[in-house]
């Protein structure tokens, strides 16, 4: 996973991250779960994928704080 730290979500204004979904390169935010394709199509990633997802992000974020 790779925080975008110049793109921000329009909706939460949370960083935008880019994911390996299976193969398939999506851009996108994790609080929302609205993500884009490489193609430009948008979707939704599965609940059990999101929270999986999240659970990645909060400890990485927590460590970034301390430094």
């Amino acid at each position: 996973m790779l925080v975008m730290q110049s793109s921000r979500c329009k909706q939460c204004d949370q960083p935008l991250v880019e994911i390996d979904h299976w193969g398939e390169c999506l851009t996108g935010c994790p609080k929302c779960n609205r993500w884009q394709t490489s193609d430009g199509e948008w979707c939704r990633l599965a609940p059990d994928d999101i929270m999986a997802l999240r659970a990645l992000k909060s400890p990485k974020l927590r460590s970034e704080e301390r430094t």
